[in-house]
């Protein structure tokens, strides 16, 4: 068994789960689970796709954190320009050009944490629905032990 096959379904969980719902999507992960790996393949389908979803969990539990990653970089460029910009804003014949820099600079943090929370946000879904893969693995290899 690879893990081709359990990604797929794993992947499959996820954009039926987004699309249609709790219970349509575990049925249909049951089902797939069932028909397409039977008997004894069954119960290492599930410790495989459970194991592999923790993992997925522990990875995005540490993506999770906004101060990792490019947009923390993208910050930090900001607040240089936007000193930069004030110096500007303080000498007469810079002082437009200043300002300028200055609103593109607000503009551009604004955008930069808006895409922060929705990162955040789409993180913490799928840490969710991951957890819930693991749930009907679990309660799968308990049942079929």
């Amino acid at each position: 068994m690879n893990t081709e096959t359990i990604e797929a379904a794993i992947d499959n969980y996820v954009h039926e789960r987004m699309a249609q719902g709790k219970q349509r999507a575990r049925e249909h992960f049951l089902a797939y689970a069932y028909l397409r790996h039977g008997g004894d393949e069954l119960k290492l389908f599930m410790k495989k796709a459970g194991g592999l979803c923790r993992y997925y969990v522990d990875y995005l539990g540490v993506m999770e954190n906004p101060f990792r990653g490019p947009e923390m970089w993208w910050l930090a460029s900001v607040v240089p320009v936007s000193i930069y910009s004030c110096y500007l804003m303080g000498l007469e014949e810079k002082r437009l050009f200043g300002i300028m820099v200055f609103a593109a600079t607000l503009v551009y943090f604004c955008s930069l944490v808006r895409r922060v929370a929705r990162k955040w946000s789409e993180t913490g879904v799928m840490i969710a629905i991951y957890r819930e893969i693991v749930e009907i693995a679990d309660k799968e290899m308990a049942g079929a032990a």
